[in-house]
C-alpha cells in the first residue's frame, strides 16, 4: 500500500542527520560521502561504502551486517536502493538523502537489482522520510541532475503506448491516471528553465513529479503511464551492450526514436528535451548500437515477455 512520503527540503537540511537515534548505517560511495562530510561533521556507528546493486552482493551484505536501528541512503540510485533493500530486510527505520536528481529511486517502492547484467525489480518498501539537501545536488554534475526529467518526460510516450495497449489488447487503462500523468508533464514542461539550471524550484520541481508519478503508478499497481517503448529501448541497449550509462540519457535516446515510430509529436519532443538538457546523443554509444538495438528491439521485448507497445506493431 503506498504511504506518501515524509519530504523536508532546503539548504543544509542533512545536517539534521547528527540528531538521528540509535546505532545508526549509512550506505553511500566516496564521493557523496566526502561532499556530505565537507558541509556536516558527524560520525554514525557504521558507513557501507556501495560497490555494485547486483543482487547476489546486496544478500551477502544483509548476511554480514551487524544489527541497527537506522539505515541512511546518501548519494545516488543505488545508495538508497542498498538503504530500501537493506530496510525492508531489516524492517528498520529509513532516511534517504539523494545527493542527485538522475532517478526516482529515493520515491519508489521497489529496489533495482542486477541478475545476470540484467536490471530486476525486488522489495516493496516506500520511502518514508527523505531529505532533500539543495546544496549537495547543486554539487553534482548538472547534466546529471538533469538526466532524472527523462522520467518523466518519458509519460509523453508511455501514454501512448498504454493507449495502444488498450486498444490492441484490451489491457486495462486508467482515463483519471493518464490525466494525472499528462498533467506532470505539463509541468516539467512550465518548469524546463528551472530544471536545466538545477535551481531550487527545479530540484524541488524533479522531486514533486517523482512523488506524484509514484502515488499514481502505485494506485494501479503498474508503471504503465510512465514505462512505456522508450524504457524497453534503454533496457535492450544495456542488455546487447553489457554497459551501464546514465539511465537518463537511455530514457532520453528512446523517447527520441520511439516518438519518430509512434509519429508522436516528435519534434516537440525533442524541444522539450533540448530545453531540459536530456542527452539523447548517449554518450558512450555508438550509431552502430543504436542501429542494432532497434533492429533487435521486437524480439528482445518477446523474449523477454515486456508490456504491449508500438514495437509490437511496427
Amino acid at each position: 500500500m503506498y504511504k506518501a512520503p515524509h519530504i523536508e527540503s532546503g539548504s543544509g537540511i542533512s545536517r539534521t542527520l547528527r540528531d538521528l537515534p540509535g546505532r545508526v548505517l549509512v550506505t553511500t560511495m566516496e564521493i557523496p560521502w566526502k561532499l556530505f562530510g565537507e558541509q556536516c561533521s558527524w560520525t554514525p556507528e557504521q558507513v557501507h561504502m556501495v560497490e555494485d546493486m547486483d543482487l547476489a552482493t546486496l544478500e551477502s551484505l544483509d548476511a554480514l551486517l551487524p544489527p541497527f536501528d537506522v539505515i541512511v541512503g546518501l548519494g545516488g540510485g543505488s545508495c538508497c536502493d542498498t538503504a530500501k533493500y537493506l530496510a525492508w530486510k531489516r524492517n528498520v527505520r529509513m532516511v534517504l538523502v539523494p545527493t542527485i536528481i538522475s532517478v526516482d529511486a529515493p520515491l519508489t517502492n521497489m529496489v533495482a537489482v542486477r541478475v545476470d547484467k540484467a536490471v530486476q525489480y525486488v522489495g516493496d518498501i516506500f520511502p518514508e522520510e527523505v531529505l532533500v539537501d539543495h546544496d549537495l545536488i547543486r554539487r553534482a554534475d548538472p547534466e546529471l541532475n538533469r538526466a532524472g526529467a527523462a522520467d518523466i518526460a518519458s509519460i509523453h510516450t508511455a501514454l501512448f503506448d498504454w493507449r495502444l495497449a488498450h486498444e490492441a489488447t484490451d489491457e486495462a487503462y486508467d482515463a483519471d491516471v493518464a490525466r494525472l500523468a499528462a498533467e506532470c508533464l505539463d509541468e516539467l514542461e512550465r518548469n524546463a528553465s528551472e530544471v536545466f539550471n538545477v535551481t531550487p524550484k527545479g530540484i524541488d520541481t524533479i522531486i514533486d513529479l517523482y512523488r506524484r508519478e509514484v502515488e499514481f503508478c502505485a494506485r494501479i499497481n503498474t508503471s504503465r503511464p510512465e514505462e512505456g517503448s522508450e524504457h524497453l529501448v534503454a533496457y535492450n541497449v544495456e542488455h546487447l551492450t553489457r554497459r551501464h550509462f546514465v539511465h537518463g540519457d537511455l530514457v532520453a535516446l528512446g523517447i527520441f526514436l520511439m516518438t519518430r515510430l509512434q509519429n508522436n509529436r516528435h519534434s516537440w519532443a525533442v524541444d522539450l528535451m533540448d530545453r531540459l538538457g536530456l542527452r539523447y546523443r548517449v554518450p558512450g554509444v555508438t550509431r552502430q548500437e543504436v542501429e542494432r538495438s532497434l533492429v533487435t528491439l521486437k524480439k528482445f521485448v518477446q523474449e523477454k515477455k515486456f508490456f504491449f507497445s508500438v514495437v509490437n506493431t511496427k
